[in-house]
């Protein structure tokens, strides 16, 4: 597993592992933001789409997931 620390969180990828839902071999992208009690966002790619994940790409997949579990304002 890889670790990258980013401006908001980690993200972490995971070493290719076969699922019986995919042809492919999967990878999965964990984001952990700080100071949010552990709660955090996964997705599954397949690994030859994500083959060279850098930190730019955490820094990206973080942000888009900050969007998702920090949603402005509530539903009344």
């Amino acid at each position: 597993m890889n670790t990258l620390k980013t401006r908001h969180g980690v993200v972490m990828v995971s070493l290719p592992f076969s699922s019986i839902h995919h042809d492919q071999k999967q990878i999965e992208l964990k984001y952990t933001p700080n100071n949010y009690n552990g709660w955090g966002i996964c997705r599954y790619y397949d690994a030859g789409d994500v083959r060279h994940f850098t930190q730019p790409d955490a820094e990206a997949f973080a942000q888009d997931a900050e969007t998702k579990l920090r949603t402005q304002g509530a539903a009344v």
